[in-house]
């Protein structure tokens, strides 16, 4: 493991990744507030800066809730947890929530975090008894302090995500940053999710022995075999010796910046922050999907209220219309509203099912009227990227949505989704022009006939091979679109 931190440390990714790297009952439709202030935060250097600064400053509170958590060899995951124990070790409550699935973090590592006095639970283990369950999976992202700030959006916890990953797809995302009441309700549907049987603490197995219990979460078993001989105990203890030495590593990095202000930028979020004329926290009641109360319900009644001679831009990496979707967009379509939408390409797309499904069922949005335009993702040889921002812009109304969310039937019908709607025309305009910038850089219109615009093949830039697998998967998808 120190062989690894060195080779990063005297690599040129360093100085990249000191830019990038994470230092930086509830009502499930909040009530109108007026008071709020945002900061749009498209570029990955300030999401990663930003969740640094609102730990570092966290006084009693720190709330975070993950889809995905990248493990040992993911460094924002490193870094983010060694600035999460430096937090714990202030004095600040710290709750992580993650999805038992998508949970990547080491059992050594969680063990070492619990002995720290940081609370961990995961959404929905694996349960014989309830397989259906399995199915549904914590999407939301969440990092609350104080309930006070928040920051909410599409980007999980990797390397990914900050444009980090040197082979990999580095995902096109966005949060946003909100202070006020808004985090407040947040934190209530947090909790409201924290203390609910949907979640259970995070299984750490051998090294339950290790951890302290006056330091354990309530609801962590301890082990009723007998007692692991002193040799055994050891073993565990070393492990747990080197995931501390990891964080230690990471956070004596995480201090250089502070002297090298050529790279390290101090942002003050308050002249950032604009308030916005009112805004609203959408979430899933207590994780569930009841009946009209949904973040997809109320986005889509949002769509039902636009006028005549209005434009929707949605930003989506998957594009699956359910019965409801569909029928909402055909009559705004129908009453005289133009519908622009930004997805993944085959090339830029990391789920081939949804795209199989959406390029089977392209020839049917076109002809309802819906403009789309495809995210290239070419960037060199060796790597592309993905889109992985979901927004919505209501250009004539001043409406803009940042969330979790995307245009697909899992997150209407499955998923926990979480979403920020604000009324503001200026922030409104400034998330349509990085909507439109990414459409101008890397997207391809797309024709009536299913074609590019420019002239270039159907499945543009994507390999004889990928393509290949996505028609294979054609019908199997089609068989289990409701699934996707």
């Amino acid at each position: 493991m120190q062989t690894f931190f060195s080779s990063f440390f005297s690599s040129r990714a360093f100085n990249h990744f000191i830019k990038c790297s994470l230092l930086a009952s509830s009502l499930p439709l909040g009530p109108l507030v007026k008071a709020d202030s945002i900061c749009l935060l498209n570029d990955p250097v300030d999401a990663a800066l930003a969740r640094y600064d609102l730990a570092t400053k966290a006084k009693s509170e720190l709330n975070i809730a993950y889809y995905s958590i990248g493990g040992e060899g993911d460094i924002s995951a490193i870094y983010g947890l060694a600035v999460l124990r430096d937090t714990v070790r202030r004095g600040v409550k710290v709750r992580l929530l993650v999805d038992a699935m998508f949970n990547q973090i080491s059992k050594s590592m969680c063990a070492h975090l619990i002995d720290e006095g940081v609370e961990i639970r995961v959404f929905h283990t694996f349960n014989p008894l309830m397989p259906l369950r399995h199915n549904r999976r914590l999407h939301d992202k969440l990092f609350i302090t104080d309930r006070t700030r928040l920051i909410t959006g599409g980007r999980n916890i990797d390397d990914t995500y900050f444009d980090l990953h040197q082979t990999n797809r580095n995902r096109v995302d966005r949060d946003i940053l909100v202070e006020g009441e808004t985090a407040l309700l947040a934190n209530d549907y947090f909790m409201s999710i924290w203390d609910s049987k949907l979640v259970s603490p995070v299984y750490i197995g051998r090294y339950r022995c290790l951890v302290q219990q006056k330091q354990t979460p309530i609801g962590i078993p301890f082990s009723r075999r007998r007692a692991h001989p002193p040799l055994h105990r050891m073993i565990f203890r070393r492990d747990l010796n080197r995931a501390g030495e990891q964080l230690d590593v990471a956070w004596e990095s995480l201090q250089l910046p502070k002297k090298r202000k050529d790279v390290f930028r101090d942002i003050d979020w308050e002249k950032h922050l604009k308030p916005v004329d009112s805004i609203r926290f959408l979430a899933d009641p207590g994780g569930r999907k009841l009946r009209e109360q949904n973040t997809v319900f109320h986005i889509t009644n949002r769509i039902q209220q636009a006028v005549p001679g209005e434009k929707i831009w949605i930003e989506s990496p998957y594009f699956i219309l359910t019965r409801r979707t569909h029928k909402v967009l055909s009559k705004a379509l129908a009453r005289g509203v133009r519908v622009v939408v930004l997805t993944n390409s085959i090339n830029s797309t990391e789920n081939l099912l949804v795209q199989a499904v959406y390029q089977y069922r392209k020839p049917a949005y076109l002809s309802m009227g819906i403009e789309i335009y495809e995210f290239s993702g070419a960037q060199n040889l060796q790597q592309g990227l993905s889109l992985h921002s979901k927004s919505i812009v209501f250009e004539k109304a001043g409406v803009g949505i940042v969330g979790s969310f995307n245009i697909d039937p899992r997150s209407e019908f499955y998923n926990t989704e979480v979403a920020v709607e604000f009324n503001s025309k200026d922030l409104a305009d400034d998330l349509l022009k990085s909507i439109k910038s990414r459409i101008n850089k890397k997207a391809v219109r797309i024709g009536i006939d299913g074609l590019p615009v420019n002239g270039q093949p159907r499945f543009f830039d994507a390999t004889h091979k990928k393509i290949r697998r996505m028609k294979w998967l054609t019908y199997p998808a089609l068989m289990f679109d409701f699934l996707l």
